[in-house]
């Protein structure tokens, strides 16, 4: 459609809805990312702090070092229960973020098909006119040369 109308108008916006919608989906992709490393450093870093706490335990250690080990891990399993709370928000909030810009990229899918039938239309009627046009130039051509035949 050569000239602006409000469907491309809002075409636009939809198309500017689409691209702000991937941009957070982009950052939510990111935040879950991020939220899933920290996890994975956590649980990591358990195992390993575990693994040196058994060593050391062998050889011998004191009840209070013991008690300072046991503490630590217990902070270490509380920081990784609030990582996969974090993780399960951030995939919740990724599976809101998909699910709108699906949204707008059919709206925006629905806008251009809207633009693409229009056109269509337009371009129907204009090959309609040239016909008509056409149709009536012969037919005065016609009558004309029949016209001149008979004077």
């Amino acid at each position: 459609m050569a000239k602006p109308s409000a469907l491309n108008t809002l075409a636009d916006l939809a198309q500017n809805d689409t691209d702000a919608a991937a941009r957070e989906l982009g950052r939510l992709q990111g935040l879950r990312n991020q939220a899933e490393q920290q996890l994975a450093a956590l649980t990591q870093y358990r195992q390993e702090y575990r693994e040196r706490m058994q060593a050391i335990a062998q050889d011998g250690m004191t009840s209070t070092r013991w008690q300072d080990f046991a503490q630590f891990l217990a902070s270490l399993d509380t920081a990784i229960r609030q990582q996969t709370e974090s993780l399960a928000r951030a995939e919740a909030q990724l599976l809101a973020g998909r699910a709108n810009w699906q949204q707008q990229k059919r709206r925006q899918n629905s806008f251009d098909t809207l633009i693409t039938r229009a056109e269509t239309r337009e371009h129907l009627a204009g090959t309609r006119r040239e016909q008509r046009d056409t149709d009536e130039y012969a037919a005065r051509a016609a009558r004309l040369q029949v016209a001149g035949r008979h004077r």
